[in-house]
């Protein structure tokens, strides 16, 4: 009967010694999937008989072919709204209202105002660039003009000088190629004849 005793002692000493495993409850998985990450997309192709390029001796029968078109990623895209927490939505961090204050509100007017008479006198500037560009233009072609007629008329007042060398000699030549006969004059005998 001592033994019988023991027993139980060494029973519940070995099951004090050992570490009582606590179990947790595991946190439910995200449902659906697709509102925190998308999925691969892969396709299949089916291709028929081909010799391996890089084995000539090996022809692969038709079979198909598996393909990753577009790898597993997150989505970026914020979900639904929570209904429950419409009256208070999550502050947008890229909007900070501006602050209400008379003095800001008028020098933001007087702002806008000058803005607009800048963009006017800009509007101004261009259509006066413009004007001048054109008038620009036309000068270029006067100037290229009255360097043309500079030219022409350096040219014809060559000609006339020209012209007026050739009326000189013909002034000159013609008092001795004239048709008149000069008066008889006979020759006196100074000497006489053999």
């Amino acid at each position: 009967m001592k033994y019988l005793a023991l027993i139980p002692l060494v029973l519940v000493a070995s099951c004090a010694s050992r570490p009582q495993v606590v179990l947790r409850p595991t946190p439910p998985p995200v449902e659906p999937v697709e509102s925190v990450r998308y999925g691969e997309v892969v396709r299949a192709y089916h291709v028929g008989r081909y010799v391996d390029p890089n084995h000539p001796e090996t022809m692969h029968e038709q079979h198909p072919v598996y393909r990753i078109e577009v790898s597993a990623r997150w989505n970026l895209h914020p979900g639904p709204l929570n209904t429950a927490n419409l009256l208070n939505p999550p502050p947008d961090a890229a909007f900070a209202p501006p602050p209400t204050n008379d003095v800001l509100v008028a020098e933001m007017n007087r702002q806008r105002e000058t803005t607009a008479r800048v963009m006017l006198e800009a509007a101004k500037l261009a259509q006066s660039y413009g004007e001048l560009q054109t008038v620009l233009g036309e000068m270029k072609n006067v100037a290229r003009n009255n360097a043309l007629l500079s030219v022409r008329l350096a040219t014809n007042e060559q000609r006339l000088v020209e012209f007026d060398r050739e009326l000189q000699k013909l002034s000159v030549l013609p008092s001795a190629a004239t048709n008149e006969v000069p008066a008889f004059t006979p020759d006196l005998p100074t000497q006489p004849k053999p």
